[in-house]
């Protein structure tokens, strides 16, 4: 009787336990949930719309591929996207906004080489604000985005910096994220804990099966960007191309200039620049990788001055082409 008796003292105490125990992991989960990076969550998905390429809605027929994308506004009647999600001023482009209203989006400026679109929209969408804080390695951010399919808007997900300065993709510099990235996320905001934007989702690298491998346009190069296509300006396209010794190639110290393998047919340069050259220098800014180049002709583009210096025959010459930008 006595060991029947231990037994069930013995049961109740282990349920008891046990009914502690996931008290505990539900408590957990609740303040893992309340404490998100995004504190409100549905006032940032306010501003982040779908954008979506090739359709005609009055029409209801396809004008081209269509293209889903995101975008996120800035300022009363402007969205912020990728290029690449626009495709040019021809193309027939809607937003979908987080309440299901479809509005159509005129491409009001873009840089191709930046990867950076303006679409104007009537309609009354909060906007996002910039930060004007360099993001570090390890700084918590989160995002929200169109993943794949129009149905997947407002897609909430969360992660850190994991690298402030990649230079490698021939573009310009980017913050890189381990967030999980789809198609259809290039465009969208990545914000701080403030809910401040830091970045623009632009790619994320699949090769070598690389994962959470994301990479953003940092919030100091956007405000540059936009503000040269505020003023009707854009990028300079010399239409060159690069050889890539071995330290471009790997990602090695040591790169010491751009050589012109290639100047393309009606280039604003052919008359300036040789192929053979190597660019050392733009406007005081060295040069080791076309990062610094995009970001050095942005910045000239901005001050309408263009100085490159180059070796030419073992000889450094400076190359004024100032006039080019006019």
């Amino acid at each position: 009787m006595t060991l029947k008796k231990d037994k069930s003292i013995w049961v109740v105490l282990i349920l008891s336990v046990i009914c502690v125990l996931i008290s505990v992991i539900v408590l957990i989960i609740g303040m893992n949930r309340h404490n998100a990076v995004c504190s409100d969550i549905d006032s940032v998905n306010r501003s982040v719309v779908t954008v979506v390429k090739g359709i005609d809605t009055d029409k209801k027929i396809l004008t081209s591929d269509v293209a889903i994308g995101s975008g996120f506004c800035i300022r009363p009647g402007v969205i912020l996207t990728n290029y690449h999600n626009v495709g040019g001023e021809n193309e027939q482009i809607n937003v979908i906004t987080y309440d299901d209203k479809v509005i159509h989006a005129d491409v009001a400026a873009y840089d191709e080489q930046s990867d950076v679109a303006l679409l104007s929209v009537d309609a009354e969408i909060p906007a996002l604000t910039l930060s004007d804080k360099k993001a570090e390695t390890g700084d918590k951010v989160f995002n929200l985005s169109t993943p794949i399919s129009a149905y997947l808007r407002g897609t909430y997900s969360e992660g850190m910096i994991t690298n402030t300065d990649v230079v490698g993709f021939d573009i310009q510099r980017l913050l890189q994220t381990n967030i999980e990235l789809s198609p259809g996320c290039s465009g969208s905001p990545l914000l701080d804990g403030k809910n401040r934007v830091v970045g623009m989702i632009t790619f994320k690298s699949t090769e070598f099966g690389a994962e959470g491998l994301g990479f953003a346009i940092p919030s100091n190069q956007l405000t540059e960007i936009i503000d040269m296509l505020n003023q009707g300006k854009s990028m300079p396209d010399l239409k060159l191309t690069f050889e890539k010794d071995i330290y471009q190639k790997y990602g090695l110290p040591g790169a010491g200039g751009l050589a012109i393998q290639n100047i393309g047919e009606n280039s604003i340069a052919e008359n300036k620049l040789k192929v053979g050259d190597i660019i050392t220098d733009i406007n005081g800014q060295s040069i080791r990788n076309t990062a610094d180049f995009n970001e050095a002709l942005r910045k000239a583009a901005a001050a309408q001055e263009l100085s490159i210096t180059v070796i030419r025959d073992q000889k450094t010459q400076i190359i004024e082409m100032g006039e080019v930008l006019s």
